[in-house]
């Protein structure tokens, strides 16, 4: 696996103040060609170095920029509980006592709550606003889909820390022109930087202040920058881990566009590569975060298919009522006044068997039973066969007698519209239930109607039970 360090260059001082002075004075200076980089190739010792424009870097699986702690400020303070969108608000309120400047120039972010600390004490970072949006656009030319910034001062060495790398300096110091930038980390997201002169220090010792007279400071280099990001990364691989999810990144990095990619193939169509500096492009389809996003829509599409069958199927439920009560009430209205007398007797006697057996032991009347018995009865007194004569209804009757075998029906009783029908004892194997599930599903396969009436005793309906 390779790692990509990037160390974002130092922040020019402005002479207005204005955001688009500074971001044209940063082009005249040409700051977006002052980031320097270091390539680690898993567990070699070799780096690749080099400084430019972060298009011109190469390709890493993971990439961790650095940003001078000079230019970032971590302050600890109690933050409330809130939500992400209603921190973000709380946020400039809550630093106010810290700048001299206002907040609405500044970036500001709550670093991920530390395992251990009280939920209300969080570190927050503060960098100039129009810096960081003109970074993050620099950073999203890299050819990386694993892309973190962090301040520099996380690299370093806790001080008095029992398991601190003794290849982690404590403190480090950087020398630009005339000044020197020194570093010192002083908690487990905390860190300071200030600036001194040269000309106070001789040669290579650097005269600390008297509080820091028992540490030594050591010159910032890639030999120990990648041990300790190296460090870093191992340190922080678990969900348990202060800084697991540390990324000082905005949400909004590379959403417009997959950037990452696109300079991918881009990088390997300018640059010649051997049998030693290949890069394949295959290799980012085993990284798991480029899966990260695909993963997200993919929940969201399992979600939205859920729920566009369930609304579907509650349509088809709606609809199903809706056609039945249509049909009915066309049934209603083509009911003869003896047809209506007829029916109402029905369902008076039905109740009354109801009370009597404590079953339902009828065809179930409704309008469209009434309407069919009327059109049926219409069709005999013409002289045509109807679907409810005994002849078509016993031809049915033979179909499912035969899928269960030749003698088990005991008893049959055609009451002039559907036949009642009953199967000898023991002749079906099983309980009562499981046979009555078995005849019915049976009937069914076959196209028929088959409605229980007890045990052993069925009705066969015609038209297939047509408003049953």
């Amino acid at each position: 696996m390779s790692l990509l360090i990037v160390r974002c260059p130092l922040k020019p001082f402005s002479g207005s103040g204005s955001p688009g002075d500074s971001a044209r004075e940063w082009s005249e200076l040409n700051c977006a060609e002052r980031f320097e980089w270091c390539l680690v190739e898993g567990d070699d010792t070799t780096l690749e170095t080099g400084m430019g424009t972060t298009e011109s870097m190469p390709y890493a699986d993971e990439v961790l920029v650095l940003l001078p702690t000079i230019d970032v400020r971590l302050i600890e303070a109690k933050v409330p509980l809130a939500n992400a969108k209603k921190l973000q608000q709380i946020l400039p309120n809550l630093i106010e006592e810290y700048v001299l400047a206002g907040a609405q120039s500044l970036a500001v972010q709550a670093l991920p709550p530390m395992p251990g600390k009280p939920a209300l004490q969080r570190v927050i970072a503060l960098i100039d606003r129009t810096w960081f949006t003109w970074l993050s656009k620099q950073l999203e030319n890299l050819i990386s889909q694993r892309v973190r910034l962090i301040p520099e001062c996380l690299l370093l060495a806790l001080p008095d820390s029992e398991n601190a790398n003794p290849d982690s300096p404590s403190i480090a110091y950087q020398q630009v022109e005339q000044a020197l930038i020194l570093t010192r980390r002083t908690g487990l997201q905390l860190g300071v930087a200030w600036v001194e002169r040269a000309d106070d220090h001789d040669g290579d010792s650097i005269t600390l202040p008297k509080v820091l007279q028992d540490s030594s400071a050591v010159e910032l280099s890639w030999s120990c920058l990648a041990l300790s990001a190296k460090q870093f990364l191992k340190d922080n691989a678990s969900s348990k881990s202060a800084n697991y999810s540390l990324n000082l990144l905005p949400k909004t990095f590379r959403r417009e566009a997959g950037k990452g990619l696109s300079n991918l193939s881009n990088y390997l169509k300018r640059k010649r590569v051997d049998g030693n500096q290949a890069v394949s492009a295959s290799a980012t389809w085993i990284d798991p975060a480029i899966w990260r996003q695909p993963a997200q829509w993919s929940k969201y599409l399992i979600v939205s298919i859920v729920a566009g069958h369930l609304l579907h199927l509650g349509w088809l439920v709606v609809d199903n009522w809706r056609w039945g009560n249509q049909l009915e009430v066309l049934a209603a209205q083509s009911l003869t006044p003896v047809s209506i007398t007829k029916f109402n007797q029905e369902k008076a006697q039905d109740k009354l068997q109801d009370k009597a057996i404590g079953i339902s032991s009828s065809s179930g009347n409704s309008v469209i039973t009434a309407f069919t018995k009327q059109v049926t009865q219409d069709q005999r007194r013409q002289g045509l066969v109807s679907d409810a004569d005994f002849a078509p209804m016993a031809a049915k009757l033979q179909q499912l007698k035969t899928a269960f075998g030749p003698e088990v029906l005991q008893k049959l009783d055609y009451d002039g519209y559907a036949i009642n029908f009953e199967f000898k004892p023991g002749a079906l194997k099983g309980s009562n239930q499981q046979t009555s599930a078995e005849v019915m599903q049976k009937a069914r396969s076959l196209g028929l109607m088959v409605k229980t009436l007890g045990t052993n005793r069925y009705r066969l309906e015609p038209y297939s039970g047509l408003g049953q």
